[in-house]
């Protein structure tokens, strides 16, 4: 007889991760690979932008001039001198910033292509730029002195019976002319445009926002993007979550051990950074959406105001076409000094020139430099400066403002960190960096985990049994059993 071997015990371990940690696993692995390489590309084209106002301030040597004791010229003068060198083109804009800092008069040349399909940008006016759509909620972002249109996601026209073209994109050619506020003399001129633009910075900013491609097809691709990482911050911090607040434990969750392996460090940078930054990143990806998707702008704005719709009034400020006399520039004056005398602390003012007799004068005052949340926004008649307004999140005056419209109108200084001051810069930066190698440790960590395309380790060479010795049976035995 031989005797019968013991069955194997199973010794394949049970998951002791709840089925909501593994769901989380899951879609935390799935997610980030699909949209991994996005979240890269915005993620470092956002470490960039970030610093783009100081780092155009320390090479652009025409943006400054020598400060000196007495006032600047006015609005008309600049803009006589600006409309000569710039032949057949009207100012739209006239930005003054501080005592040594270039004025600029903006210029805005729309593409006939879009004059003839009546298309026009969301409000959209930089420092040096014709202001796109007034009716549209202004955003205040960008270089100094500029402000921005909080755009909204362009949308195609549906081509129903009855029912109006949706307005796309505004393409055009801007022009800022940088000059003395004291002299007048012209110190630079700079063109870009949007699609085609040699302005690094701009470049940089298509790429963030979509992906250099068209914008009808690359902010949806981003957006979708953004709002995966969303979740992927969520999930991370589920399963970055100790099972058990001990000393070991909490180490390995707080401290990113450098003398260890490469998987080990690799985890660590994953785990431990992606913690530390993951409440910046949320603020940063949540106001980001904003630009990206309508009903998450309105949804924010209901969030936040507790149930509110958010206000937008597709009408701007109209001046009186009854008066039927044809504008005069030194009205422009009048409003720049009625606004100096009235914010003397101011870092920056920009004024608005009309193009149509509907068109009212706007001005901004922008009360810190490079921060444009606690901007002032006015509109006054072109005729007889009456103030006129609508109401908006971002109209009058930033400390008139409710509380949900104070938020909105800090969107843009979130996303970029600058409502913080340059600390909040930094901060952002580095959180966007973080955010950049998060899919590239995260995929190292899968990769590793994967048995394709390692070998298997050698077999071990079977043992033979050793055989047990049968006892043999002696006669009497052998008689009983036969």
């Amino acid at each position: 007889m031989f005797s019968s071997s013991k069955p194997k015990p199973n010794t394949k371990k049970k998951s002791k991760k709840s089925l909501f940690k593994r769901v989380m696993a899951w879609l935390h692995l799935w997610l980030g690979l699909a949209s991994g390489i996005i979240v890269v590309i915005v993620s470092l084209t956002g470490c960039i932008y970030v610093f783009e106002n100081e780092i155009k301030d320390f090479i652009e040597d025409w943006r400054f001039v020598e400060p000196q004791e007495k006032a600047f010229l006015l609005p008309s003068q600049l803009v006589t001198i600006a409309d000569k060198k710039m032949k057949n083109k009207h100012a739209a804009s006239v930005t003054f910033g501080e005592k040594d800092d270039a004025a600029i008069i903006g210029y805005f040349v729309e593409k006939k292509e879009d004059n003839e399909k009546g298309r026009g940008e969301k409000g959209e006016h930089k420092k040096g730029e014709r202001k796109g759509r007034k009716n549209d909620i202004a955003e205040n972002k960008g270089e100094k002195g500029e402000i921005k249109s909080q755009e909204k996601p362009s949308e195609k026209a549906k081509g129903k019976k009855g029912e109006k073209p949706k307005k796309g994109r505004r393409q055009g050619t801007f022009i800022s002319v940088y000059m003395n506020p004291y002299t007048g003399e012209i110190l630079n001129v700079k063109t870009f445009s949007r699609g085609d633009s040699p302005d690094f910075f701009r470049w940089i900013l298509n790429g963030h926002r979509a992906l250099w491609l068209p914008y009808d097809i690359g902010r949806p691709i981003v957006g979708v993007a953004v709002l995966i990482f969303v979740v992927l911050l969520i999930s991370g911090i589920v399963l970055w979550w100790p099972t058990k607040w001990i000393k070991s434990i909490i180490d390995k969750s707080f401290k990113i051990k450098l003398d260890a392996s490469f998987k080990r460090v690799n985890y660590d940078f994953h785990n431990v950074l992606g913690f530390y930054s993951c409440i910046f990143l949320f603020f940063i990806a949540v106001t980001g959406l904003v630009w990206s998707f309508g009903w998450w702008s309105k949804s924010l704005y209901w969030v936040t105001s507790g149930g509110k719709p958010l206000t937008e009034n597709r009408e701007s400020p109209k001046s009186d076409t009854t008066n039927i006399k044809a504008f005069d520039i030194t009205t422009a004056d009048k409003v720049l000094l009625k606004m100096q005398k009235e914010n003397p602390q101011a870092s920056g003012i920009l004024i608005s020139i009309p193009s149509k007799p509907a068109d009212p004068i706007g001005a901004f005052v922008y009360k810190q430099k490079n921060t444009f949340y606690n901007m002032d926004r006015y509109s006054f008649d072109q005729q007889s400066l009456k103030e006129i307004s609508i109401k908006t999140p971002f109209s009058g005056k930033y400390i008139d403002a409710n509380i949900p419209d104070k938020i909105r109108r800090m969107n843009y200084d979130i996303h970029v960190g600058s409502v913080l001051g340059l600390t909040g810069k930094f901060i952002a930066f580095f959180a966007s960096l973080i955010s950049a190698t998060l899919p590239i440790t995260g995929f190292i960590i899968w990769w590793g985990k994967q048995k394709f395309g390692k070998k298997k380790p050698a077999a071990k060479p079977k043992v033979a049994a050793k055989a047990v010795p049968v006892p043999k049976k002696n006669i009497a035995e052998q008689e009983v059993t036969a």
